[in-house]
This record gives C-alpha cells, sequence and structure tokens, in this order.
C-alpha cells in the first residue's frame, strides 16, 4: 500500500476578521463592497451565504470561510466586486481550454479568497489571502472595453476561485454577451446550483471545472462534499455550458482515485467530456510531496480511453503527445499544441459542426478556431 501524505488544510486568511465591529460599517463607502443577492436572512440578524456549497451562517460582524463575505447589520456584503488581482489576456489553452473556442484568447481577470482549503494551491498569493483595500477597482464597462482594446474574444475567470467575483462577473457577463465570443469560469465547482443559474442566465458559456479526487478525497483534504460539488457539475451539463475537467493529480493524495473519476465522467456527463490529466509540482505547504510521474499520468490517459473517454489529456508536461487533440475514430491530429500554444489546427466543418478531414466523423469543440501564428486548415463542406 502506497504511503499517503500527512494531512493538512490552507484557509483563506482574511484581514476583515481582524476589523472591530464598529470599523465595518466604514466599509461600505468603498465601491467594491455591495450586498450579495446570494443570501438568506435568518433570525436575530444572522445570515445564511447561498452563493457555495458551504452556505455558512454569519451574525453581525462574521466572515464567511472565503475570507471575503461579511455580514453588516444583518445583511450580507462581498467585499470583492471588481476588487481585481489580474486583469490580462491569456490563450484559451493555458486554463485548459482545448475544445472551447481553440487558439483564441480571453480576457482573464481574478480578485482574492476561496472557499477551499488546498494546500497544494499553486495562486495561494491570490487565494489564501483576502483584503478589501488591495487590487485596482474595475467597472464592469472598463472590463468589457479592455477586452475589445486587448483584441480578446472572451472573458475568463479564474486564478483564484472566481465564485467570489461572481456579482460582478454576472454586471460583466451581461454587458459582454453581445460583443464577446465567450464567458468563462475556472472554478473549484462548489459553487451553488442557484448561482450557476444566474451565471448562465447572464451569459456563461463555459467552465473549466477541478476535480480534486474521488469522495474521500473532498471529504478529507477539502472539507467538502463529493456529492454537493458533483450535483453543481450535472447542473452546468444540464444547462448546456461547455464543460471541460481538470484532474490535479498528486501522488499520496489523489493519484489513485482515478477510476473512481472516470467512472462519474462517463456515467453523468458523457464521452465526449475533455479531461485534463494534470502533472502536479510541490507548492504553497504540500513541499514534502513528489512531482507527479509522467508514467503515472500516461497510465490514468490510457486507462480513461480504454473506459471510452475521448478527449484525454497531459497537461504540464511540454511536448507531450498527449497534449494533441486526435481524432477518436481514425487517430488523426487535428490540433497539435506545444504546452500553451495552439501548432496547427486541421478541421472541417459540416452545417457548422467541426469534423474530421480525414474520416468525417463529428468532433466535440464549441466555437469556430482562431487563428494564434500556427497553421489552421479549415474547410466548409
Amino acid at each position: 500500500m502506497k504511503e499517503k501524505l500527512r494531512l493538512r488544510w490552507s484557509w483563506t486568511r482574511s484581514v476583515l476578521r481582524d476589523l472591530p465591529k464598529e470599523d465595518l460599517e466604514k466599509l461600505l463607502k468603498l465601491p467594491n463592497v455591495r450586498e450579495s443577492p446570494f443570501y438568506t436572512r435568518l433570525r436575530g440578524n444572522k445570515v445564511q451565504c447561498t452563493l457555495c456549497h458551504r452556505r455558512c451562517i454569519l451574525d453581525v460582524g462574521q466572515v464567511g470561510t472565503c475570507g471575503v463575505r461579511v455580514n453588516i447589520d444583518g445583511k450580507l456584503y462581498t467585499v470583492t466586486y471588481g476588487l481585481l488581482t489580474a486583469v490580462e489576456s491569456r490563450p484559451m489553452e493555458i486554463k485548459p481550454f482545448f475544445h472551447y473556442y481553440p487558439g483564441s484568447t480571453a480576457l482573464t481577470i481574478s480578485t482574492w479568497g476561496c472557499t477551499f482549503p488546498c494546500a497544494w494551491c499553486q495562486n495561494w498569493h491570490l487565494s489564501k489571502y483576502a483584503f478589501f483595500d488591495r487590487g485596482e477597482y474595475y467597472t464592469p464597462d472598463e472590463i468589457v472595453t479592455k477586452m475589445e482594446l486587448e483584441g480578446d474574444e472572451g472573458i475568463n475567470v479564474s486564478f483564484n476561485e472566481p465564485t467570489l467575483l461572481t456579482e460582478f462577473c454576472i454586471d460583466v457577463f451581461k454587458k459582454a454577451r453581445s460583443r464577446a465570443l465567450h464567458l468563462s469560469y475556472n472554478t473549484n465547482g462548489y459553487l451553488t446550483e442557484e448561482t450557476v443559474k444566474a451565471l448562465h442566465e447572464a451569459g456563461m458559456d463555459g467552465a473549466n471545472v477541478d476535480i480534486k479526487g474521488g469522495k474521500e478525497t473532498y471529504k478529507t483534504w477539502l472539507c467538502a462534499d463529493f456529492d454537493k460539488y458533483w450535483s453543481t457539475v450535472t447542473t452546468m451539463k444540464k444547462l448546456g455550458i461547455h464543460l471541460e475537467l481538470t484532474y490535479l493529480v498528486i501522488p499520496g493524495v489523489n493519484d489513485e482515485d482515478y477510476p473512481e473519476i472516470i467512472e462519474k465522467i462517463l456515467r453523468d456527463l458523457g464521452p465526449e467530456t475533455p479531461l485534463h490529466v494534470t502533472r502536479f509540482h510541490p507548492d504553497h505547504v504540500l513541499l514534502d510531496a513528489k512531482p507527479t510521474p509522467v508514467e503515472k499520468l500516461e497510465e490514468i490517459v490510457k486507462y480513461a480511453k480504454k473506459q471510452g473517454l475521448k478527449y484525454v489529456y497531459i497537461g504540464n508536461v511540454p511536448g507531450h503527445p498527449f497534449e494533441h487533440t486526435y481524432c477518436p475514430e481514425c487517430g488523426k491530429v487535428l490540433i497539435k499544441r506545444y504546452g500553451t500554444h495552439v501548432i496547427e489546427i486541421k478541421l472541417n466543418f459540416r452545417d457548422g459542426k467541426p469534423i474530421c478531414p480525414e474520416c468525417g466523423t463529428e468532433i466535440h469543440i464549441k466555437g469556430m478556431p482562431k487563428r494564434t501564428g500556427g497553421h489552421i486548415a479549415m474547410m466548409q463542406l
């Protein structure tokens, strides 16, 4: 039996928890502090947040697990509305999205905080801290304008947990949806079904969702309920949101969970759901873990393909053959990549749908590919 790593958690540290209650009302003067629609009022001025599945119950002055939501006088406020820690143009492949407007870019934004205590977080400098007065404030109009000036095709919310920008993103997406090709989240998937539906109604049509292991991994390492997480993922599927899953394989934590994961994907999401099997490197407070052996990643990909998944990739191993998209029927390379770069796209289109130019099999890709300096060979049939 393989040795398991010592269990540990890393929750978000919030400056809100150090503020005296009498100073909380001063926050209301800040443009990034807004009342959230995602809560229920309870007796005695308590509130219950409904943004994520933790559904924190907060008394006056208390702060949610995420570190950025606080009860002020019986109302729930977010302190991260438009308070951004990153605003930059990035390729969809880096997220990773391989079947969602391949070769395009998105203006990518983030804020503070997180809803999970991952000990291995690779964006810990954003997710493990929560501020109300650090970062740069943007309005929704400014983000949409910046997207257009940068020449991006869409907007993506990433780096820290995007759930914590939801109120802002709903306003951004509503303004951007007539001017953007795609609007997406990179998320841990613990947002509630109500939150997903509100985002979808605002225009979100893509999500890359982390799948961090099986039920036991969620219970022990994340203090979370896998079934609640999975209910959100299946809600996204039912709403027609384009889904890709990312499985960061961590030796001694979740590297033996893959049969459970693949079974769930096949049963509830379908064989065309892209799965990114990603190499881990030691980070944050899990520095005693070892990098994932490439052989382990290959073992998982081959198992997944044998079970019936059509599109399975290896991430964080630049130059690996499993970075490419292959036709699931004839095996022809359709999209060739190196790391996050698209080198070549070879697809035909029939009735607006991408097909393999060799055998005519329909390929599960949302959105027309974009030219990014590589070679694109496309033909309308």
